[in-house]
Formats: structure tokens, sequence, C-alpha cells
């Protein structure tokens, strides 16, 4: 009887510890795959070819994104924008910007979880997972490519 007890024991362990990776609070898997570049040339190159519509997102903090930022980009700050609210005001100013078929190019953090995070948002909101392409490596790291 107490080796059957052990087993069941043993049992209810293994499927709580599976539950739990299943429910796990972190989001990542969730918002799945995402392109990420890690060379500036490919971004630019990327954004520049693509046929569909597209926005460039900096996602720095405003003062930052004053200061200097590539052209043709909007501003939408990953520490403002970055939340878990998909009825949020940020949501709300994404939605009124951008039609859901458009392809949504992030950049500016040098955080790529709060970048993910941004794009992650974006994605449930119905852009799409397709429809995200970050890069992060910085706005420094880009504007010395973008024409």
């Amino acid at each position: 009887m107490k080796r059957l007890r052990n087993y069941f024991v043993m049992l209810t362990v293994a499927i709580l510890a599976l539950f739990g990776t299943s429910c796990s609070s972190d989001d990542s898997e969730e918002l799945g795959p995402f392109v990420e570049y890690t060379e500036a040339q490919t971004f630019y190159d990327t954004y520049t070819s693509y046929k569909g519509a597209k926005a460039l997102i900096d996602t720095r903090e405003q003062s930052k994104y004053d200061a200097g930022h590539l052209e043709g980009a909007d501003n939408l700050p990953a520490d403002i924008y970055n939340t878990s609210d998909d009825n949020a005001q940020w949501s709300k100013d994404l939605l009124a910007k951008y039609p859901k078929n458009t392809c949504l190019f992030f950049y500016g953090t040098t955080s790529f979880q709060m970048t993910k995070a941004v794009a992650g948002r974006a994605s449930r909101l119905g852009y799409g997972k397709e429809n995200s392409r970050i890069f992060s490596k910085g706005y420094d790291a880009l504007k010395s490519v973008w024409k």
C-alpha cells in the first residue's frame, strides 16, 4: 500500500510540474516567433524591399526619439507601450494608426525582451506573428545604414 501511495504522489507531482510549465506567466512562447535581425543592413534591406503595407516603429523613449530617429519612423515607446492590457491606450493608438495587414518593423531599444513584448502585444491585437520584424541592436547600430 505504501508503494502505491508513493507511486500516486510521484504521478501527482509530475502532472503538476507539467501543468505548471504550460501555464507559466512568461508569454514568450505565447507571443510566438518573431523575425529578429542581427545585421542592420539586412533589416534595412527587408524594410525597403517589403511590398505590402509597412510601418517603422521606434520603441525608445520620447526624448531619445526627439533627439534623432530614422526618417518615417513613428514613436511607440516600449516603456509606456509594454503592457499586458490589450485594451490600454497603446493598443488603441496602434489600431488607429495601422491597418491589421501592416507589417510592423520595430527598432530602438537594445532590450530584445522589451521590443519583443511590444511586438507580441501587436500580434495579439491581430497583426499576426508573421508581421513583426525586430532589430534589437539599437538605434545607433541601425542609423549608419539607413538611407
